[in-house]
């Protein structure tokens, strides 16, 4: 099971929490990047959009962020 982010904050079952951080909760840094493989940050983005929802991402992106991400999903359509 893994979270699909929604307009709305969802809860995050435990189940999901455990699944979704890497290393059992260490996170590892070096050199500006986290030491986690593409599916291990994919799971921890999903996990922590889902919590706040993706209406309040928008709200906190930078203006410069959600004009980027308008033109990504504007071309992709």
């Amino acid at each position: 099971m893994e979270m699909i982010p929604k307009a709305e904050p969802q809860k995050i079952p435990f189940q999901v929490f455990e699944k979704s951080i890497p290393n059992e909760g260490k996170w590892e840094w070096i050199d500006g990047e986290l030491l986690f493989s593409d599916e291990e940050m994919r799971k921890v983005i999903l996990m922590l959009v889902s919590q706040i929802g993706l209406k309040k991402l928008t709200d906190i992106l930078p203006h410069e962020s959600r004009d980027v991400l308008e033109r990504l999903l504007r071309d992709k359509s």
